[in-house]
C-alpha cells in the first residue's frame, strides 16, 4: 500500500539556501520512489517577499490557513512540514498525523557555545516583540507535532530534553553523491578562472560570515603559517567574500586542494558533506554536530591554531610534492558520504518515520 505525504514549507526557498536545499532533498526523494511506500501529493508554500506587513500576514494568518485546508484533503495520509521555522504551520486537532523537521535548535533556544577558550553567541539572546512571538507559535507548534525528526544525533537529543513528550527520529539529511563526483559529474577547473590562480595551493571555505561559522579563526591561522606557504596559498572564502553558481562550486570542491571548516555549530554542515562527496580533503572542527559525519582523521582540535597550521602545512607540501598537479580525488571520502548519506539511505529513514507516525496516531 503506497501512502501520500503532503510537504509543508513558507517560502520557496532556492536550492542553495541550507533550507532550501534540505527541503529539495526530501522532495527530491519522494519524486524519486526512494521512501519505500509513500509518494508526494503535492507542496504547500508562498513565493518569498520583502514587504515586512505582508510576509507576517502570509507566516501567521495566510499560510497556516491554506496549509489546514490542504492537510484536510481526502486521500492524504501524512503532512510533513520540513523545517522547525515553519512549525507554527502544524494544524490545531489534525486529522492526519504530523512530521516536523528540526535542522537545529538556534532560534528556538538561543545559547552561548563554548569551544576551549573560544564563546559564540547563537540565536538571538533579545529578540524584538514580534520575533517572540513567533518563537512562543514554533514551541506551540512543535508540541501539536505528532514526530521531530532531526537531522543528526547532537539536536535529537536536544529535542528528547526540551520535548520530552514527543517521539524523536534520527533522519540524516542526503547527499547526491553523483552530483558531486569527479568521475560521474566532471566540470572543468576553467569556470572558476575568475577566482583561481593554478600557479597556488587552492584552499577553500564555503559558509556566510555568521560568528559561529569562525571565518576569523582561519585568518588567525594563516597568520602563522610561514610566509613562503602563505603566499604560495590561493585562499578563497565562498559565501562570505565571493559569490558563485552551483556549477562553479561542483567545480570548487573537485579542484580545490582542501576545503576548511571551523563551524562552531552546525545543524547538519552541507559544506564538508558535499566536499568529501566530490572528492576533497577536509580539515574541520571536531565539535558537534558535523563529526558526526565527518571522519576522525579530518578533525583537529577547535582553537588549537597549531594543529591547523600542521594540517594546511601538510597539504601544501603534499600539492608541491605531486608537481603541482591537479589533485586526485580521494576514494574514500566518497564512499564514505556514499555509505553513510546516500539518498537511498535517507528514503529508507524517511519511511521509518513516516510509518511510525501512522502507527502512534492510530493508538
Amino acid at each position: 500500500m503506497v501512502r501520500r505525504v503532503l510537504l509543508a514549507r513558507g517560502a520557496s526557498l532556492p536550492i542553495n539556501n541550507g533550507l532550501g536545499r534540505a527541503h529539495y532533498s526530501i522532495e527530491s526523494i519522494l519524486n524519486s520512489a526512494l521512501v519505500p511506500n509513500w509518494t508526494k501529493v503535492s507542496v504547500v508554500e508562498h513565493e518569498i517577499t520583502s514587504n515586512i506587513f505582508l510576509r507576517l500576514f502570509n507566516r501567521w494568518i495566510k499560510h497556516p490557513k491554506r496549509v489546514t485546508f490542504e492537510a484536510s484533503k481526502a486521500g492524504i495520509d501524512l503532512l510533513h512540514i520540513t523545517d522547525q521555522e515553519q512549525a507554527h504551520l502544524v494544524p490545531y486537532n489534525s486529522s492526519i498525523p504530523v512530521a516536523v523537521t528540526i535542522h537545529d535548535f538556534f532560534h528556538i533556544r538561543p545559547r552561548t557555545i563554548e569551544a576551549g577558550d573560544v564563546y559564540v553567541s547563537v540565536g538571538e539572546i533579545k529578540p524584538n516583540l514580534i520575533r517572540k512571538r513567533d518563537l512562543k507559535k514554533l514551541k506551540s507548534g512543535l508540541l501539536r507535532a505528532d514526530i521531530l525528526i532531526c537531522i543528526s544525533e547532537e539536536t535529537k537529543l536536544e529535542a528528547e530534553k526540551m520535548f520530552p513528550s514527543k517521539k524523536t527520529f534520527l533522519v540524516r539529511n542526503d547527499v547526491d553523491v553523483d552530483y558531486w563526483n569527479p568521475y560521474k559529474n566532471p566540470v572543468s577547473r576553467d569556470i572558476i578562472s575568475d577566482f583561481d590562480i593554478e600557479s597556488k595551493c587552492l584552499v577553500i571555505t564555503v559558509g556566510t560570515n555568521v560568528p559561529r561559522k569562525r571565518l576569523d579563526f582561519i585568518e588567525k591561522v594563516f597568520l602563522h603559517l610561514p610566509e613562503n606557504i602563505r603566499e604560495d596559498i590561493n585562499l578563497v572564502n565562498i559565501g562570505s567574500e565571493i559569490r558563485v553558481s552551483e556549477k562553479q562550486l561542483i567545480s570548487f570542491f573537485q579542484h580545490a586542494e582542501v576545503l576548511l571548516f571551523p563551524s562552531i555549530s552546525e545543524g547538519f554542515g552541507y559544506p564538508p558533506a558535499e566536499a568529501m562527496a566530490a572528492g576533497c580533503p577536509v580539515i574541520a572542527a571536531d565539535l558537534p554536530a558535523h563529526n558526526e559525519i565527518i571522519p576522525q582523521n579530518c578533525l583537529v582540535d577547535p582553537v588549537n591554531i597549531d594543529q591547523w597550521t600542521s594540517r594546511i602545512t601538510k597539504i601544501h607540501d603534499d600539492w608541491l610534492r605531486s608537481g603541482k598537479a591537479d589533485r586526485i580525488p580521494d576514494d574514500e571520502l566518497i564512499k564514505h558520504v556514499n555509505d553513510l548519506l546516500s539518498p537511498k539511505k535517507h528514503g529508507l529513514e524517511l519511511s521509518k518515520a513516516y510509518d511510525k507516525a501512522i502507527n502512534l496516531f492510530k493508538k
